[in-house]
């Protein structure tokens, strides 16, 4: 099978199982079962029981290629093509009935997403997108907002403990320059949300691997740059710290806000 076809077959797969494991998620399953490092952070009943759903339909659709999910993964990144899986991805605001979450598939090959999807069952929107194909939001052609000045710009980051008050936070240095920022609290939402053009920037400085390998090549496929914040090259499937956003306005940031490239 040509690549390209492949590529969209594999985020058709990746849909369907997203939208389907999405919809059949029990809104009020959130007994907790898994505490991990950090505050407030955790995984609830329904992570576990949307993961393993994923995990039998992935494999029976695609049964040599390995899945990397955020319940059940290792230290090690499995070498290769691989499937990259948040079940929930927003648990927090999952277990307090929060709508804003979602779960969200990529297919991986040499740390750049070739497929996915993200999918957030309470707003019904499905994004989805193929390398070199485009990215779409229920079916709809997406993009990322026009650049306009950083600070007219719309902003969603992460807010990490004292994210506020610290010395050189991202958080406080962007609200300097910028015109408002949100917190939503599910990274590969948020990314989806800059490449639909609802905001100018995303900012992150601690993203796993399924945080963002699906949601990256959404972002990227509907015009964004992904800027690693280390380097302030571009970012593949796989980078930590990053600045996502139109081309103009990511580097208008970095050259205007230092801490962004400032490592903790």
């Amino acid at each position: 099978m040509p690549t390209v076809e492949r590529y969209e077959r594999l985020s058709r797969i990746a849909a369907r199982v997203a939208k389907d494991v999405g919809d059949a998620i029990v809104v009020d399953d959130v007994a907790i079962v898994t505490q991990k490092q950090g505050r407030a952070n955790f995984a609830t009943r329904a992570d576990h029981s949307a993961e393993q759903a994923i995990l039998r339909r992935l494999t029976r659709a695609t049964p040599d290629v390995p899945v990397l999910a955020e319940e059940s993964a290792t230290a090690d990144v499995p070498a290769g093509a691989l499937w990259v899986v948040d079940p929930i991805d927003g648990t927090l605001n999952f277990s307090r009935g929060i709508p804003f979450y979602c779960i969200a598939i990529g297919y991986v090959e040499s740390r750049r997403t070739r497929a996915a999807a993200v999918y957030a069952p309470r707003t019904r929107e499905l994004f989805v997108a193929v390398e070199g194909g485009g990215a779409t939001l229920n079916g709809i052609a997406i993009s990322v907002a026009e650049p306009r000045p950083l600070e007219d710009c719309f902003v969603v980051q992460s807010l990490p403990y004292r994210g506020t008050t610290r010395r050189n936070s991202t958080f406080v240095a962007m609200n300097r320059v910028t015109a408002r920022q949100r917190v939503i609290g599910s990274a590969a939402l948020e990314i989806c949300y800059v490449a639909a053009g609802r905001f100018d920037l995303f900012i992150h400085g601690s993203l796993s691997p399924w945080d963002i390998a699906g949601a990256w090549l959404i972002a990227r496929e509907a015009g964004a740059a992904i800027a690693d914040r280390d380097t302030g090259r571009a970012g593949d499937a796989f980078t930590r710290r990053v600045v996502i956003g139109h081309p103009k306005v990511v580097k208008e940031a970095l050259m205007k806000v230092p801490e962004l490239t400032k490592k903790k």
